[in-house]
């Protein structure tokens, strides 16, 4: 059997599977939707700040905070930088510790690297166990600088200036140190299994929903367009007049000499479907773009990665590792923060993989597009889109998907998988999965 017979084989089964589901499932409404009974101030905002891809009708909607536009970003023509360190005196009042334990698990965020009370059974551990703080001795005036800004007590610590950032008021400040001072019981880290390697299915190999897309994206690549010409016209044995496809995306993101600019295999897709198809480009980030894309990988499989370092790329790859480093948004994160510093710790209920040279995870680059699962289902995403994900995440104002920032920081982390087989598709494995 041929692999787009077997491809065919399981997306039937798949189909067949997913038609039972639909019958059985109630699914939420699209996040348009979900919105359309709020104000036309909310709404309009909601909307101008949606990004591309995803399950359904092919959207993900991320709403931006409000306000994290006053902060650093990754925009090469931006030149804000950090608020400096403030040391404001302690406010002369006790706090309530059952607010300040509320505000630990919502508004502070204090659980998302911090175990803290038993009953936080999905706190992360990126930071200090802070369950038997009452008894470390430390004054109120250390606690309050702590939470508000600890750049104070060390300047590259990964602790956001909750206070200096305008993310926590002196009183709320106060509560939490309420809450910390009942803190005197030893809890121990919840035992949680490694990251595994691969922690993903490999679409076409592993039985996954997300083999769909290589069909999906294989029916694109052969579909006809205005002109009667498609991808297949020029790039199969029988139309030999482009490159063999079979191992080309690995040299993605790649600089063009022609268009004098480095080109991802989206942006190669719409250029060629433009000009030699006389077609409409696909909008980046659109579920046509990313399973044309996830095909063009597809017959890459099992290809090492090979991106280039030279004059042309050379500048871009630096720029795309100073982003990657870069501290950012209201929290002052950045990528490296997460998946250097703190790789292989947990985020609240989610693993933070190693991305960098060294990295158990520097692979990553290899498995995009892919149907990315982890505290919600985000469907068929891109690696950019993954990005702008995370920064809207971690209170940082997004670029748009196809930027130079973008680009240049694709570009870096799939250098780092140099030599590393091609696996896009592919689609999150669930935490405990074999």
């Amino acid at each position: 059997m041929s692999p787009s017979q077997s491809i065919k084989s399981i997306s039937f089964l798949q189909n067949l599977l997913l038609s039972l589901l639909l019958l059985t499932i109630h699914y939420p409404l699209h996040a348009e939707k979900e919105h359309s009974t709020a104000s036309p101030h909310k709404k309009s905002h909601h909307m101008k700040m949606k990004h591309g891809g995803g399950h359904h009708a092919g959207g993900h909607h991320g709403a931006i905070t409000k306000g994290i536009e006053k902060f650093p970003t990754i925009s090469y023509t931006d030149n804000k930088s950090m608020r400096d360190i403030q040391r404001p005196a302690l406010p002369s009042m006790q706090g309530d510790p059952i607010k300040g334990k509320q505000l630990a698990n919502s508004k502070g965020r204090c659980l998302s690297c911090h175990i803290m009370g038993a009953e936080f059974d999905q706190a992360g551990n990126v930071g200090p166990n802070l369950s038997n703080y009452a008894n470390l001795g430390r004054s109120r005036d250390y606690s309050f600088q702590q939470i508000w800004d600890a750049r104070a007590h060390k300047p590259n610590t990964l602790m956001p200036p909750l206070g200096t950032n305008g993310l926590l008021s002196a009183h709320e400040v106060m509560h939490l140190i309420a809450y910390l001072e009942t803190l005197n019981t030893p809890v121990a880290a919840p035992a949680r299994p490694q990251i595994d390697s691969p922690n993903y299915y490999v679409a076409g190999e592993d039985l996954t929903l997300a083999d769909i897309y290589i069909e999906e994206g294989q029916a694109l690549f052969n579909k006809l367009g205005k002109n009667g010409q498609s991808c297949a016209s020029c790039h199969t044995s029988n139309n030999a007049k482009g490159p063999d496809l079979k191992n080309i995306a690995t040299s993605y993101p790649k600089y063009d000499h022609e268009l004098d600019k480095i080109m991802l295999i989206e942006t190669r897709n719409n250029h060629c479907r433009q000009k030699y198809t006389n077609s409409h480009p696909y909008k980046l980030g659109s579920r046509s773009s990313n399973t044309l894309s996830a095909y063009v990988k597809y017959l890459s499989r099992n290809t090492p990665i090979k991106i280039v370092a030279n004059t042309h790329t050379k500048e871009a790859l630096r720029r795309g590792e100073q982003s990657f480093y870069k501290k950012t948004g209201q929290l002052s994160f950045s990528c490296a923060n997460c998946h250097v510093d703190a790789a292989n710790k947990w985020l609240r209920g989610q693993a933070l993989s190693s991305i960098q040279a060294e990295g158990k995870h520097r692979h990553t680059a290899a498995t995009w597009p892919k149907h990315f699962v982890a505290l919600h289902d985000l469907g068929l995403i891109g690696l950019q889109q993954r990005i702008r994900h995370c920064q809207i995440v971690t209170q940082t104002y997004p670029q748009n998907l196809g930027s130079d920032e973008y680009i240049d920081m694709e570009l870096y982390i799939t250098s780092l998988a140099n030599g590393l087989p091609m696996q896009a598709p592919t689609k999150s494995k669930p935490r405990g999965a074999e």
